[in-house]
């Protein structure tokens, strides 16, 4: 189920949420929390494992809790991954039976393993000096480590020699390590995707849509808008507007990335790819209520044909409460949202779909599909196309 636990019954027919169990099993398990509807529990003995169960390699997996499905083949958390995001839309009516056919296969992760390229430690003081670990998930209790085996292998070292070296700037008790795409390490910085090589699949897979829709387009449309809200340093919106040049030289494409990171975008501006390119540090819900409601009013003064494709990358709390209607007031031709949570995506899917009702105007999805960001979590990274139908 959503947050990773598996999903069993007990005689009397009680669904109970248990942590620590895996598909097709029988477990022992011990109840924690009721209620009128379900209970939770946490597994004690595996009684009869299921097909897909392993041995966790990490040594503190069961007390760090961070790495909830290290026990779970990864072919099955990739399959496990794929149903939750279906069942979320379908249950939220997000989607129809006919959007669950515009699904593509789940992209598994090259690297289930040593993936992270961006980790946040915690420190504590000890009989040696300071140790470094990890928070366990749900709680505020410190886990130390020695190493992180989804970490990059360069990360929890270097960590330690900053620890060790007492470096001014991570004596507090928090600190975030961070290798960039070049092999640099670095204490904090802005936000960076943790999942370097499934960040460029989904560069690519977002960037091939967008071509795509502006090499077809029927209407001769010679200026583009790509508006990237969430747009964070430019993680998307560098890409999206260097593959559509490529693809078609004569066209003019102008991007504006609206982020509320203001770190996120100062490394945006400072980027030598920030050509043609504008970034505002600004709330998103915000910026939108300023802008007028047709499509790419700051551009259009230009005298060329325009149309606008959205691209939206929030945060796991989703868009802000207004954002999906405000969008579909600016009827913009394309619009790919990329989710790090399929909650609050059906959320803001089911308000885009009240909104464009609204405005009596009708989108078609083109594809929905997840990408394993997260290997060995429950955590789902998900991305939805929908294409304006023209008369």
């Amino acid at each position: 189920a959503r947050g990773g636990k598996a999903v069993g019954k007990t005689s009397d027919g009680q669904v109970v949420f248990v942590q620590g169990a895996a598909p097709d099993e029988t477990v022992r398990a011990e109840v924690t929390a009721t209620s009128a509807r379900f209970a939770e529990a946490k597994t004690v003995e595996v009684l009869t494992p299921g097909p897909s169960r392993v041995t966790p390699p990490c040594p503190v997996v069961d007390t760090c809790g961070g790495c909830p499905w290290q026990h779970i083949s990864y072919d099955e958390q990739v399959r496990q991954k794929d149903a939750i995001l279906r069942d979320t839309l379908k249950r939220g009516r997000a989607i129809t039976d006919e959007g669950l056919e515009k699904f593509s296969p789940f992209i598994e992760s090259p690297e289930p393993f040593r993936y992270r390229a961006r980790v946040t430690l915690q420190t504590r003081k000890a009989s040696r000096g300071l140790e470094i670990g990890f928070t366990r998930r749900e709680s505020h209790d410190f886990v130390p480590i020695e190493d992180c085996l989804i970490a990059h292998k360069e990360l929890i070292p270097f960590a330690r020699s900053l620890v060790s070296s007492d470096k001014e700037r991570v004596k507090r008790d928090r600190f975030q390590v961070v290798r960039d795409d070049a092999g640099n390490l670095s204490v904090g910085g802005a936000f960076t995707q943790v999942n370097r090589l499934q960040n460029e699949r989904l560069q690519a897979l977002v960037s091939q849509h967008i071509c795509h829709h502006v090499q077809n387009d029927r209407r001769q449309i010679l200026h583009w808008h790509l508006l990237d809200l969430y747009s964070g340093n430019g993680n998307l919106t560098f890409p999206i507007v260097e593959a559509v040049r490529r693809a078609r030289p004569e066209l003019v494409i102008e991007a504006t990335g609206v982020e509320g990171s203001k770190e996120s975008v100062a490394d945006a501006k400072r980027n030598p790819r920030a050509q043609q390119c504008s970034f505002v540090a600004e709330d998103v819900e915000a910026w939108l209520g300023r802008q007028k409601a047709g499509a790419v009013s700051l551009l259009s003064k230009k005298g060329l044909p325009l149309d606008e494709i959205i691209v939206l990358d929030p945060p796991r709390d989703g868009c802000g409460k207004t954002v999906m209607s405000k969008i579909a007031r600016r009827k913009p031709s394309l619009i790919v949202y990329v989710s790090c949570d399929p909650a609050t995506l059906t959320r803001d899917l089911v308000r885009f779909n009240e909104a464009v009702d609204r405005q009596k105007t009708k989108y078609e999805i083109l594809e929905i599909g997840g990408l394993d960001m997260f290997p060995q979590t429950d955590h789902i990274e998900a991305f939805v196309v929908m294409r304006r139908k023209v008369d």
